[in-house]
């Protein structure tokens, strides 16, 4: 009996035992499977920080652009059309910058968007950035529009193009909406102008892809680099807000805790090509306006200036008059109410000033275009500036018309004249080469009244007069009435003597 109670407890036992390893199994098994899945959450993100930590790379080197390298050209030429001699100088310059802020264009609004992510290569630095597409954490998003105060941010769970563009424009309805009556909103303008030599100097000067302003604007620079033209391109922004996506303490904020840095180096992330992303965006509108003139006048460059600065009545000022007469003006809106005045060819540049006024500010009527960028490496958040190197060269041309020298004789004496000039040329070095020419009457014997006109070429320079009276004076048989050096070349130049032969008179005057 005994032993039959033994036999019982021992399958009692045995029976709970199974029991309790069934049941407690399967909960030992989710712990480990929990206590997994969060250690391979952490281990990836430390191999995204440590990852993108050891990049070797140089901020400034990484996005280093180096332009045009001008070895050789000719200094000078002359040219001779219709009846006219035009000398293009040639000048080698060197234009360095490093603008943080990128121009934003049509075509790349879906790679540019706050938070987005970046590789900082050589792409980035052409204004055509590759994009980093990997799982993202939620991220946030800030606008500097007044009045929202706290009401100024939002989060985007799944920050692609389509969701982020939605978050901003959800921000700018609120504004509109809410606060528009109660705050006004005037753009903050930033301004650049150059003369424009070549496409990597305006492309580096207004700090924007020259291949999109030679498209929208049509710029001859062939004829600039001849000399046929002159042109300079203004930039206008006008910044209604800007949109800021909330940096990172760690680059494994950014991203889900499913990516690996072996994902993003799959992506392209490398030494050479390191990970960035868009810290803001500037939203309003961007004009460019192209001043161009086939004046060969030395002051075309302050003569434009003067346009653009709104100098008055300008536009009439006899000074610069003729290189208007010679010039159009074309302007191109990006942003804003666009429509009417997408692109405008005119010769009257009041039509662009009243361009530039109207529609500076924001409305829902006048609508922000993203129009520049600024991003930051992950490693440290410094931000991504391309370091732009080039020469070029500054071509300008000047124009010379032929002129003449009249001589009037009206003195009570025997006079003689001497004249001289050199006629300019270059080589197929650009080095100059004179020609010396002489007035076949120089020397000649002249009693009054003598009066004679002699044509000078437009390439004649070194212009040189020379007068004297016989004064019948035995120890002063000759006396100087006239010894000009280096007369410029006018339309006329008019030299006159007159007088006695003890108080000889001599004149020389421009006309």
């Amino acid at each position: 009996m005994k032993k039959r109670n033994h036999t019982s407890i021992f399958k009692l036992i045995a029976s709970l035992s199974v029991i309790f390893a069934t049941v407690n199994y399967p909960v030992i098994s989710f712990a480990e499977t929990v206590d997994s899945s969060s250690v391979s959450e952490t281990s990836n993100a430390d191999d995204i920080n440590t990852g993108i930590a050891d990049l070797d790379y140089d901020n400034d080197e990484i996005l280093a652009v180096s332009g045009d390298e001008i070895d050789s050209f000719v200094p000078k030429e002359g040219i001779n059309p219709k009846g006219k001699f035009i000398v293009i100088e040639r000048k080698k310059k060197s234009l360095a910058t490093s603008p943080v802020d990128i121009s934003i264009i049509d075509s790349m609004t879906n790679r540019t968007y706050p938070g987005a992510l970046q590789l900082a290569n050589q792409a980035f630095t052409e204004n055509k950035p590759s994009v980093l597409l990997v799982p993202r954490k939620p991220l946030t998003i800030s606008i500097d529009l007044p009045g929202l105060k706290k009401e100024n941010s939002i989060t985007v769970d799944n920050p692609t193009y389509g969701n982020v563009s939605g978050a901003v424009d959800e921000l700018v309805s609120k504004w509109s909406d809410e606060y528009s009556a109660t705050h006004t909103l005037p753009a903050r303008l930033q301004y650049a102008e150059s003369m424009v030599y070549s496409k990597s100097q305006i492309g580096s000067a207004l700090n924007v892809n020259a291949k999109y302003l030679d498209s929208t604007l049509g710029i001859d620079f062939n004829a600039i680099s001849s000399g046929e033209k002159k042109v300079m391109v203004a930039a206008y922004k006008q910044i209604f807000y800007t949109v800021n996506a909330e940096l990172p303490n760690d680059p494994s904020d950014l991203f889900d805790d499913s990516v690996t840095f072996k994902d993003l180096k799959r992506k392209g992330v490398s030494d050479q090509s390191p990970p960035v992303m868009v810290s803001n965006v500037a939203y309003g509108r961007t004009i460019y306006v192209k001043l161009e003139t086939t004046s060969k006048s030395k002051d075309v460059k302050a003569a434009f200036k003067a346009l653009l600065q709104n100098k008055g009545s300008v536009e009439t000022n006899a000074e610069y008059k003729d290189i208007y007469e010679d010039s159009s003006f074309t302007a191109v809106v990006l942003g804003g109410d666009s429509q009417e005045h997408n692109k405008v060819v005119t010769k009257d540049f009041s039509e662009i000033r009243n361009i530039i006024k109207d529609n500076a500010e924001f409305s829902l009527k006048n609508p922000a275009y993203p129009i520049s960028y600024t991003s930051v490496f992950l490693k440290d958040n410094a931000i991504a500036a391309v370091h732009n190197n080039t020469d070029y060269i500054e071509t300008t041309a000047t124009e010379y018309s032929k002129g003449k020298i009249s001589l009037g004789h009206y003195g009570w004496y025997v006079a003689q004249f001497d004249v001289s000039w050199d006629e300019v040329s270059y080589d197929e070095n650009g080095e100059e080469v004179l020609t010396h020419k002489k007035w076949e009457g120089s020397n000649q014997d002249r009693t009054a009244p003598f009066n004679t006109v002699i044509p000078l070429p437009p390439n004649a320079k070194n212009i040189r007069i020379f007068a004297k009276e016989c004064t019948g004076l035995a120890w002063e048989w000759w006396r100087t009435v006239i010894d000009e050096h280096n007369v410029p070349l006018t339309s006329e130049i008019k030299v006159e003597i007159g007088g006695t032969t003890l108080n000889p008179t001599g004149d020389i005057t421009f006309n």
